[in-house]
């Protein structure tokens, strides 16, 4: 069965118990080992980068009851099969185990409903990313969600960068305002070194 090195655990409605660094003009300009991006300045938006593992960061914005938030990782493809696969091959696969996963962990042990899921392609700039789009429903609230997979090459990649933007909306809330423009923008900025 092809396999890709981890799983980037999509379904945690989130709760931010620290938001970490505010962002401005003088730090909005993020830079991994592996990629960069540039994120929208003065709008709320706060920094985690807890390690060097995956080269992950978490960019949230929590504005009363709703949490925005962005997280962008270098996912390493670690199956041989893979590594010489086409990039939309790639994509499928990851995916695909995306939602089985939501599916087997979530909505068959009644935790929350998977609604909406839709998987396609977006070209952004001169970036070609495969997406997946879908909505998460617990008593607890909504999340509607966005990954976004951005490929090297067309084909033999050794790394993709997995970009998620989430919405979290308590139940019995309506969200007034959305931050995905925030995020289309951060990732249209998107470098890889």
């Amino acid at each position: 069965m092809k396999r890709i090195s981890l799983i980037f655990s999509l379904t945690v409605l989130v709760g931010c118990a620290s938001l970490g660094v505010e962002i401005s003009k003088k730090n909005n300009h993020i830079q991994m080992p592996s990629y960069s991006f540039v994120v929208p300045s003065d709008n709320g938006w706060h920094i985690q980068k807890p390690g060097k593992i995956n080269e992950l960061a978490i960019i949230a914005n929590k504005i009363g009851p709703f949490t925005f938030q962005m997280k962008m990782m270098k996912n390493v493809i670690l199956g041989e099969n893979m590594k010489g696969a086409t990039a939309e091959e790639v994509a499928d696969d990851y995916r695909g185990l995306e939602k089985r996963i939501m599916i087997e962990q979530g909505v068959n042990k009644g935790l929350y409903e998977l609604k909406d899921v839709t998987m396609g392609e977006e070209t952004l700039g001169n970036k070609n990313f495969y997406t997946m789009k879908y909505v998460i429903v617990s008593k607890s609230g909504t999340q509607r969600a966005n990954l976004y997979l951005y490929f090297p090459e067309s084909k033999n990649n050794k790394y993709f960068i997995v970009a998620h933007y989430s919405e979290t909306i308590p139940a019995n809330a309506f969200l007034i305002k959305s931050f995905k423009d925030d995020f289309i923008s951060t990732i249209e900025t998107l470098s890889l070194l």
